[in-house]
Order: structure tokens, then sequence, then C-alpha cells
């Protein structure tokens, strides 16, 4: 699946098989040659170097092609591309053109490779069986042998309306949350508990990230989630809830504000967007322009 304008295939098998980390690279090396124009290159990307020595990688690049990239040195694999080695600790954040083969990979590096921007194409190789399982959950990426499912994280449909709401102030594509737009996150999350909605945070996160959050940014979204969840009753001091009630979104950014339809209780009237929450039966919310 090609979500965000990154290319992502995952191998069956683990880091041990021959034949799986044998498929990621010839994949990784075809790909390279027809797109070479659009890429700097291709990072073979592994936990620590020394895995580059570790037998079944070693057996698969030859002893003296991963000698050489333990080395640092770059490999050419077609006209004017190369293949080089990344480790956890040497691949640093920021806008990689290249295609990236992530060998022996666990939840922890494809954290770190979803906040990267700029990838052409991700071909995981897992550490093993099923340790992809959430990520394969999120993104649906092509599995080569296997039939193709578009499996989507489908989340209550007013949780999701609420957390792209969210984007109307904040750039949500960036690592973490200023000090104020984490209190406009928990507002939002307080008054989605207040109205009785519920989801589980491992959807919640999955969710966030196919819609464009920076994983790392969807992790304090989860730990917001899972804080205000966790308390007995969500606070009201500062989103009272009557219904129907408003969120004004300032077009500068500020913080969602929940206000009272009560009388006296109305906000005057500020530019930028306001959505309302409007009640459905005698529970459901939607959000509506």
């Amino acid at each position: 699946m090609k979500a965000n304008g990154t290319g992502r295939v995952l191998i069956q098998g683990d880091f041990q098989e021959n034949g799986a980390i044998a498929m990621a690279l010839k994949l990784a090396i075809e790909l390279s040659r027809k797109v070479a124009a659009d890429i700097e290159g291709v990072a073979l990307y592994v936990p620590t170097k020394k895995r580059l020595r570790d037998s079944s990688l070693e057996q698969v690049l030859s002893p003296k092609i991963a000698r050489l990239l333990h080395k640092g040195q770059r490999i050419p694999v077609g006209v004017g591309v190369e293949l080089r080695a990344e480790t956890v600790r040497t691949y640093k954040s920021g806008s990689h053109r290249e295609i990236l083969i992530a060998v022996g990979a666990d939840a922890g590096m494809m954290a770190r490779v979803d906040g990267m921007a700029g990838l052409h194409t991700v071909i995981a190789v897992p550490k093993e069986e099923g340790a992809l399982a959430g990520w394969a959950e999120t993104w649906s990426p092509l599995i080569p042998g296997a039939k193709k499912i578009e499996k989507k994280v489908s989340i209550d449909p007013v949780i999701a309306d609420a957390l792209s709401a969210l984007g109307v102030g904040i750039d949500l594509s960036v690592h973490g949350l200023a000090v104020q737009d984490r209190k406009q996150v928990e507002n939002m999350v307080r008054l989605l508990k207040q109205n009785k909605h519920q989801e589980k945070p491992a959807n919640i996160r999955a969710w966030a990230v196919g819609h464009g959050w920076h994983p790392e940014t969807a992790d304090e979204l989860v730990k917001i989630w899972e804080e205000v969840y966790g308390l007995k009753s969500a606070s009201t001091a500062n989103s009272p809830v009557d219904n129907p009630a408003l969120i004004t979104t300032p077009s500068g950014g500020g913080l969602f504000r929940t206000v009272s339809r009560r009388k006296g209780a109305l906000p005057k009237k500020e530019p930028g967007r306001t959505l309302r929450l409007a009640k459905i039966g005698s529970k459901k919310l939607t959000l509506a322009p």
C-alpha cells in the first residue's frame, strides 16, 4: 500500500531466513533501477552494525559485501544507485528520498521509519514472525505471495471527526505536541469521554498514523487517551458539555473551547472554523461543520 507518498512491503518470514532477506534485497534493487531518477539510493537498515555480519544477512550479501557495508562503504547496485548500511543509531531523522530495506525489524525500528519523510518505498523483514503485526495493521502493506486484503482501521466516526478537527489548528505531522497543543488534545479527549465515546488505544494510534500524524505525536495522543479514560470521571471544569455544544478553533490555532449553551454562556464571534457537536439519539454525537 502506498500511503503518505511511501510504498510499503512486508516480507513473510524473519531475518533468520535467507529467502526472506534475498527477496527483500531483490525487490529493492529491481525497483531502484526502475526509479533511479527519483531516489538518492538504497539503505539497508539494521538494528546494529553487528547484524551485518550475522550468518543469514552475510550469506545473502556475501562476506565481501557485508564487510564493505560494515566499514561504511557504498556498493553500486545500478546506474547511479548505491546501497549503504544504516543502523538505529546512525539513521537520522529528516527527509530521505530512497528505498529502505529494514532487516530484523521490530515495532520500535519501524516507528522511527514511519517518522521519516520522503521515503519512496519501505521493505520490511521482521525480527520474528508477528513482530510487525501492528505496523501491518496500520499500513496494510503489500505482502508478496499473500492475497491482498485491504484492512483499514475503523474507529467510531465521531472520534474520527474529532481527531480530524484537531488538525485545523495543529500541525500533527511534526514531532511531538507543544504545551498548548497538548491541552487542546486533552480537552477534546475529555469531551469524547464525557459523551461516552470509547475506542481501543491501539486503534486510535493506528488511525492517527494512517491519517498523517507523526508516530511519536500519535504515541502522545494514546498516552493522553489512556490517562483521561483511566480517570473515574473526566473533569468538567474546563470543558462543560451541554447539548448541543460548540467547539471553536480560532484561525490562529488556539485551544479548542467547549462552551455551554446556557443563557449568557455563548462566546463572542471569532474568525475561524466552528464545529457543532449535534446530539443524535440519546447518546451519540456527531461533528459537522
